[in-house]
């Protein structure tokens, strides 16, 4: 008899999320695309971020003070008016960070989800998000433009 084969949880985790992520491609439309990961992202961020967001309620500046220390600086966090452009030199998403170098594009969406629940728990109304690029969709770092 042969025995199945053992994945480390991690790499059993990284394939399982490739799978989900390529039937999602595979079954649904762009948008419903979108909206799932952007959902993702948000329960994401409400699970830790969205807290801290929330002691920022109403004072964008310690918002993207607090995300300038995370993310290595102020420099990779810029408001310029109504828009924020917030810069990762590095994936930080505990799922896919330390796996695979590449994961399928839609996964990344994720990162619009969380980066809208932070910002409208700061602000208090909705915002528009914009994934420029993406580490793990092959870019050197990931860029969004916040649209406040």
């Amino acid at each position: 008899m042969e025995i199945m084969p053992k994945l480390s949880q991690k790499e059993f985790t990284q394939r399982w999320i490739k799978n989900l992520i390529d039937c999602i491609d595979a079954n649904l439309d762009a948008e419903t695309k979108m909206q799932l990961m952007e959902c993702c992202g948000r329960a994401c961020a409400r699970i830790g971020a969205a807290a801290v967001a929330k002691s920022c309620q109403g004072n964008l500046d310690q918002w993207l003070r607090t995300m300038a220390k995370w993310h290595g600086g102020e420099e990779f966090i810029r408001r310029d008016g109504d828009t924020v452009h917030v810069i990762c030199r590095e994936c930080l998403c505990d799922l896919v960070k330390d796996g695979p170098a590449r994961v399928p594009d839609t996964f990344c969406f994720c990162t619009r989800g969380w980066m809208k629940e932070t910002f409208e728990t700061v602000l208090g109304k909705p915002v528009d998000v914009e994934l420029v690029e993406s580490i793990k969709r092959g870019a050197s770092r990931c860029e969004i433009i916040v649209r406040l």
